[in-house]
């Protein structure tokens, strides 16, 4: 009877390692695939993308204010009825054609510094579009980063009620032998009865969470919601040293290298700068602008009906002309438009240097209690590691004194229970370890996702 019973559990045990092991072979993707395809398919990078490429077309813009622009038109006009005869200088009843031609060229000399301006501040806003772009990309894989984990820990926890409840299966196997020969009582059956019906809805229950974490994930990911994601699972199984990052380093590095390099910190910063540029450039409409334009012209002039006058050409020639000139505008009054532009630029610049300041301080407290749960969930990992090799041994010679009479259901049962409790303390600290040293990482100017 004890070789049947080893039987069935150890058969049971493979089929639960067995399932995981297929799952396994199959392609399964890390969690820097997943970042990096999540990445790749985000609206909201896109989106950036597009917003970069405009902020370089402002810039474009920008620049074009120091060339000359350069205009060209024709005119043709019929006239009927009485009218000037520019022979003769007085009004007549003739029917008339005319026919201008003109191209002119004006460029804004100085408009109160505010073509330099426009430039410098067209440049921070690129410079401030790249960044953006660059904490979407960030943000993306951070939310996708732990959307992963969070599934990788309901594949663990789904693990782990799939094997208590092939033990409980087992448990309750050889209650029902032993009840058949005297061994247990009714009591004992029952228990084990109602031990395996709680396990089997907690695997169920873990299962839906499991789901729900896959679900949000692929969300994160933009991917196919029909389409099978199978997880890497390795860091399940491996000890938390082999994952241990050894290098610590100071908070204060740390922190000096995120506000070097922090894409969030550096928008804030190059928004700043754009306000700046926009307080001196709100100047123009309080100060002087100056302007230079030139132009060439010729006329046609015809009286219908008339064949006496000179031919096309010949007036195309005789009637070309030729003009250059300079024009000065000074605002006198604006309804204090001009005054009201300056100060309200001034104070946007005075919110953005505050929202940079503010800015810093949230990164440095980031940026620090990333460095000390880095520290602190490896400490628990550890430990709990320890835990759950105690606990698994307790339980593994309750289990054994049950079966030879000696220890209750009860006693099984909280021992599973306390075994169960601990690995999932342990999955949590080992998961959550690993993603604060990518965070530590990434905040020391390293790239979120490793090639």
């Amino acid at each position: 009877m004890k070789k049947t019973i080893k039987t069935v559990a150890l058969a049971t045990l493979i089929t639960v390692n067995c399932q995981w092991s297929m799952v396994n072979a199959q392609e399964a993707w890390s969690v820097d695939q997943c970042m990096a395809y999540a990445v790749a398919h985000n609206h909201q990078v896109h989106q950036k993308e597009l917003e970069v490429k405009n902020n370089q077309m402002d810039k474009l813009s920008a620049i074009g204010n120091f060339i000359p622009s350069v205009d060209g038109g024709v005119s043709a006009r019929y006239g009927f009825g009485r009218g000037i005869d520019p022979e003769t200088n007085v009004y007549d009843n003739i029917s008339t054609f005319h026919n201008n031609y003109f191209i002119e060229a004006s460029m804004l000399i100085f408009q109160g510094g505010s073509l330099v301006n426009q430039v410098r501040k067209a440049q921070a806003n690129v410079k401030m579009g790249k960044v953006a772009l660059q904490e979407a990309q960030d943000n993306t894989a951070l939310d996708t980063f732990q959307a992963y984990i969070q599934a990788l820990y309901c594949m663990g926890t789904v693990r782990m009620a799939k094997q208590k409840l092939a033990e409980s299966d087992s448990l309750l196997y050889k209650a029902r032998l032993q009840e058949e020969i005297g061994m247990k009582g009714m009591a004992d059956v029952a228990q084990m009865e109602a031990q395996q019906a709680t396990d089997a809805y907690n695997y169920t229950h873990q299962q839906h969470l499991f789901e729900t974490a896959m679900l949000t994930l692929k969300q994160k990911m933009n991917y196919p919601m029909e389409d099978e994601l199978l997880l890497d699972s390795t860091l399940l199984d491996s000890p938390v040293m082999e994952q241990a990052n050894l290098d610590l380093v100071e908070k204060e590095q740390v922190v000096n290298l995120a506000l070097a390099g922090n894409p969030t910190l550096q928008k804030s910063l190059f928004k700043a700068q754009a306000q700046k540029m926009e307080s001196r450039g709100a100047w123009s409409e309080v100060l002087p602008s100056i302007s230079l334009y030139a132009g060439l012209n010729t006329s046609y002039y015809k009286q219908l009906h008339v064949d006496t006058y000179p031919s096309f050409k010949n007036q195309f020639k005789d009637n070309y002309g030729s003009y250059i000139g300079i024009s000065l505008s000074v605002p006198i009054f604006s309804q204090f438009k001009g005054v009201s532009s300056v100060r309200k630029a001034r104070n946007s610049y005075r919110i953005a240097k505050e929202q940079y300041e503010e800015q810093k301080l949230e990164l440095r407290k980031l940026v620090e209690q990333a460095v000390m749960d880095r520290e602190g969930y490896l400490r628990e990992s550890i430990q709990m590691e320890k835990k759950v090799a105690s606990d698994q041994l307790a339980y593994q010679v309750t289990k054994r004194k049950y079966e030879e009479g000696l220890m209750t259901s009860l006693d099984v049962q909280h021992n599973a229970a306390t075994w169960l409790e601990s690995q999932a303390s342990l999955l949590q600290s080992k998961l959550t370890y690993f993603l604060k040293c990518r965070l530590v990482e990434y905040y020391k100017g390293n790239d979120i996702i490793q090639q």
